[in-house]
């Protein structure tokens, strides 16, 4: 039985996702079961992370920030029972897994978007242990944790220092460096091995990786391809994502044009209003520009947005449908691990023909 996109977001998405790899996890078991038993290596292929390297008792991360040198951790002997973790995206891979009872930590929880997870910081379940670029140490070492999974954008984390001298394990997560919507989403196998459930981590990326390429399949010869601006003004300078960024590696597979789409910048572009103004004025669509939630915010923040034929148009969408009221946003804690249902809602967005009963989850119009 095919489930659609939108009958799928009324499922409960990772329950949906963690059963097909449940299942996938028996037949492999039964079939197995009479054979040698795999080793890590040959459950971990990876296809699509460049970051990310896995043998059968160690992990490399090639660059687990902009420059730094190869990293080598082994993977534990025993399954990490207490998990600290660092980043919102770190936090879907263990809920996909069905493992978010093993978190018993996390800085600034007042941004955790997951019902689940928030029910547990209620419940005195995961502490808040502090803020980004001051942890509390004395709090961390009393949590008593098996592993701290973490991550540096800059190569100059004092605070993870601190807890490795401390005798905690830490390693190193890198799925933000991937350059590819399906590079990142593949970090979920690097938890896999971590927590002991590489197999159910190979099953259920590769559901992911199969719904991704069958929605890029229906914009493949799309002739009409609708013009992108995107990103926004701070301060004196718009930013914007370069021409090969995963962002607009995913307006190219939704069947858009965008407009800097022959840049040649993995990261984020830095330009002036009057510059982005003269290329993308007359764009088509505006998909993702910071924290706007309306028109009248856009315009109000700067009246020079009012010029751009989106804006007149009212074709401006962001990713914010899914925001909480502390400010965390679930497309940045489950969508670096769903690429599929951000395709999904771009294509709906550009090429609505494509996916016309489709029900945006991450992104919404701005009224």
């Amino acid at each position: 039985m095919s489930v659609s996109w939108t009958e799928r977001k009324r499922l409960t998405t990772y329950t949906f996702i963690k059963a097909t790899g449940l299942f996938i996890a028996i037949l492999c078991f039964i079939s197995c079961s009479s054979t040698e038993k795999k080793t890590v290596a040959q459950i971990t292929e990876l296809d699509y992370a460049t970051q990310l390297q896995i043998t059968e008792s160690t992990i490399t991360v090639q660059e687990a920030w902009p420059g730094a040198s190869p990293k080598q951790y082994n993977i534990p002997n025993k399954t990490p029972e207490r998990i600290i973790c660092t980043s919102t995206s770190h936090l879907y891979c263990l809920e996909l897994l069905g493992l978010e009872n093993k978190l018993v930590g996390f800085p600034n929880v007042k941004y955790i978007s997951s019902s689940k997870i928030r029910e547990q910081v209620e419940k005195g379940e995961v502490s808040d242990v502090g803020k980004d670029g001051n942890l509390n140490l004395e709090l961390i070492i009393g949590l008593q944790p098996d592993l701290v999974i973490g991550f540096d954008a800059i190569g100059n984390s004092d605070d993870l220092q601190r807890i490795s001298a401390a005798g905690i394990p830490v390693i190193l997560n890198a799925d933000f460096m991937e350059t590819s919507a399906l590079g990142k989403a593949e970090w979920i196998k690097f938890f896999g091995v971590l927590v002991g459930e590489s197999t159910l981590a190979d099953s259920i990326f590769g559901q992911i990786e199969q719904d991704y390429q069958a929605l890029q399949a229906l914009t493949k010869n799309v002739a009409n391809r609708p013009t992108i601006l995107s990103g926004n003004v701070y301060g004196d300078t718009w930013f914007l994502p370069g021409g090969q960024n995963n962002m607009a590696k995913f307006f190219e597979d939704a069947g858009g044009s965008y407009t800097w789409s022959e840049d040649s910048t993995t990261s984020w572009l830095e330009l002036s209003f009057e510059s982005v103004f003269e290329k993308a004025r007359e764009a088509d669509l505006w998909i993702g520009m910071g924290s706007f939630s309306s028109l009248e915010e856009i315009a109000t923040q700067d009246a020079r947005y009012i010029d751009f034929t989106a804006y007149q148009k009212g074709k401006a969408f962001n990713y914010n449908n899914r925001q909480i009221p502390d400010g965390g946003n679930d497309f940045f804690e489950s969508g670096y691990m769903r690429p599929d249902l951000v395709l999904a809602d771009l294509i709906h967005i550009i090429h609505p023909e494509l996916l016309p009963d489709h029900e945006l989850y991450y992104f919404r119009k701005l009224p």
